[in-house]
Parts: C-alpha cells; structure tokens; sequence
C-alpha cells in the first residue's frame, strides 16, 4: 500500500522524470526522446521503486509542462503520439543521468579484465570552480579518487570520458590512461567489490 504521509522533496520528481528521460534514452535507444505515455509510465515506476508509493498523471504532467517552459525539453507531435524531445539546453543535464546510469551498469554488470582506467587533470587555479566541480562530477559517477586530481575506474570508460569533456567546461584539461598495474590494488578493488 501506497505511503500518502511522505512529502516529496523540493525538485525530487523533477529529478525523477529527468532520470526517465535518460533512462529511455539509453535502454530503449528512443533517441532524441520517448513519447510521453511512455516518459510518465517509467517515472511513475521509479517512483514506486524509489519511494514505495504512487504519484498522480497530473503531478508528472505539471513537471513536464515546467521543463518545457524552461527549454529543458519539447514537445513533438507525431500522428496521434506526443514525445519528449530533448531540448539543446537539456541535453548537458540528461546526458549527466545517462552517464551516471552507464557507470552503474557497468559497475553491477562487468567483469574486470585486470586493467585500471584512469583520468586525470590539471585545471589552472584561475578556474577552480571548474576543477571542484570536475571532481564531485567524476565521484558522483562512481571514480575512485586516486590522488587529488587522478580518478579511476575499473572498466573500459573511453567514450563516456569524451562525453563528460562535452559536458564539464574545464574537462578539456583531462587526459585518459589504460594501465595494467597500479599501487594499493587491493584497496581499490575492495572499493569496487572486485574478486
């Protein structure tokens, strides 16, 4: 039975319906955006998932009408279907999900082939905030942090580095090294619950 006493925070189901969004971006590949039965349809999965209770069509709909009218997304009328499309200021945000969701998977699915994937860089002070934001970004998708700017991750990550130089202003200082042996292996396989 659906909890009606929890009060959903400012912005949680905003994140959530984003959250859908990148989601049918990457399992269903309904690029540039799922239609929107289908966008309501997941984030009101998720949110059973998430917060074991319902959340009303009307509420979602609100949310998605407040997206469009901050140019996050649009809507694109198809025949007798209406989709989500993904707006050019949205996709930095939705590709953040996906990026995120990706090294999830990743992380629960992959077996280790015994090489480190590591990134590192070396932002200039005058962009500090750039490099801060850098650092939470790479921790936020699941990078060990190695040393104070060296990050890595036990599965191959090439493409999805080029997308978050895309994505984060300063990341074009990042660089991308494959290594075969690293210092405290054990530590850092323990991290990542690798046998």
């Amino acid at each position: 039975m659906a909890n009606k006493n929890k009060m959903f925070k400012y912005g949680e189901l905003t994140e959530l319906v984003l959250k859908s969004i990148a989601d049918s971006l990457i399992e269903f590949r309904s690029y540039p955006g799922p239609s929107l039965p289908r966008l309501i349809g997941l984030t009101m999965k998720y949110v059973l998932e998430k917060r074991k209770e319902s959340v009303k069509k009307e509420q979602l709909r609100r949310i998605i009408n407040n997206l469009e009218k901050k140019e996050i997304i649009y809507m694109e009328e198809k025949g007798d279907e209406v989709y989500v499309r993904v707006s050019e200021n949205g996709k930095s945000k939705l590709l953040q999900y996906s990026l995120k969701k990706i090294f999830e998977f990743k992380n629960d699915k992959k077996k280790w082939n015994g090489k480190w994937y590591i990134v590192f860089f070396d932002v200039p002070e005058i962009q500090r905030n750039k490099r801060d934001y850098l650092r939470k970004f790479l921790k936020k998708l699941g990078f060990y942090r190695y040393q104070k700017s060296v990050y890595l991750f036990p599965y191959e990550c090439e493409k999805e580095v080029s997308l978050i130089k895309k994505i984060v202003e300063g990341a074009k200082y990042m660089k991308y090294i494959i290594a075969e042996k690293i210092e405290d292996e054990e530590e850092i396989k323990k991290h990542f619950n690798i046998n």
